[in-house]
């Protein structure tokens, strides 16, 4: 059934309405993409040097029997899934929330798993499929990532590691890489191990311990493990403002074609209108004669 002109014109009202509010929501998420891409850069360089050191460390050390560094018999998983608290950003939490079902059913199907969820979209989903989770945290990434924040979780997840409550600990994520890309990451957090991930140094550099490689190891393998938390919520925080930011355009742009295409309607229906008004005229004027 065709719209009258009237039906039209509300509907362009609604969908430049609409429009407004998208556009105005990528600039903001524009402006916050920058403070957060710029955090999740300048961080990277800091953390992979500081796995450089400490696989460097572990390589030529018979110091392997800190609680963060052993291997077990894996019955219990626990899986930290990052997501975002609010939605409008594409396929980004669905991503994520997608990667974690499969790692669940592929590589653990066999294993006890338990959910730490970081989000309200995280939540609700597990929510939904009837899912407990372990741990829960939202609100806690609105505009920055807070290391206190990322300590404080993961002091609980360190303890039910070394009371073997806990097996091993992953992290599900959002690596951010470009304005246009985010990319999905599992990493392995607990126990720390670096394999083939770390770059080799080939100044082969040596590093020079004080006051002893145990006592800073014993230092920097727990801040090690709270300081990946915060690097992935870094690089989360920015993917989901680059995810919204292209979400809101494309929804902009098609807000912009809708509103062509409906101005393009609504032209027509007049014009059809001004036609049927002059046949009336003129039928009318033939009729008097």
């Amino acid at each position: 059934m065709a719209l009258s002109m009237k039906d039209i014109k509300r509907k362009i009202a609604s969908v430049k309405k609409t429009q407004q509010i998208t556009k105005a929501m990528k600039m903001v998420a524009a402006a916050k993409l920058r403070k957060t891409q710029e955090a999740a850069l300048q961080f990277r360089p800091f953390i992979n040097r500081l796995e450089q050191v400490i696989s460097s460390s572990l390589e030529s050390s018979s110091y392997m029997d800190h609680p963060l560094l052993l291997f077990k018999d894996v019955k219990n998983v626990d899986i930290i899934v990052l997501t975002s608290d609010r939605g409008l950003c594409g396929a980004f939490n669905h991503n994520v929330l997608k990667e974690t079902e499969t790692l669940i059913k592929t590589k653990f199907s066999n294993n006890n798993v338990n959910l730490t969820l970081i989000g309200r979209f995280a939540n609700n989903y597990f929510k939904f499929k009837g899912i407990q989770p372990k741990y829960l945290y939202t609100d806690i990434l609105k505009d920055k990532a807070d290391y206190g924040v990322a300590g404080e979780i993961m002091e609980k997840l360190i303890e039910d590691f070394i009371s073997d409550k806990t097996d091993e600990v992953y992290i599900v994520y959002n690596k951010f890489v470009n304005v246009l890309v985010q990319k999905v990451v599992v990493k392995k957090v607990m126990p720390v191990s670096f394999g083939d991930t770390v770059p080799k140094d080939n100044t082969q550099e040596s590093f020079l311990f004080e006051p002893d490689k145990s006592t800073v190891l014993d230092d920097l393998l727990p801040k090690y493990v709270k300081i990946s938390l915060y690097d992935s919520m870094l690089e989360s925080l920015a993917g989901e403002y680059a995810a919204r930011m292209t979400a809101m355009d494309a929804a902009t742009n098609n807000a912009n074609e809708m509103i062509k295409n409906l101005t393009l309607e609504f032209n027509k229906a007049r014009q059809a209108a001004i036609t049927k008004e002059l046949i009336e005229i003129t039928t009318s004027i033939e009729a008097m004669k």
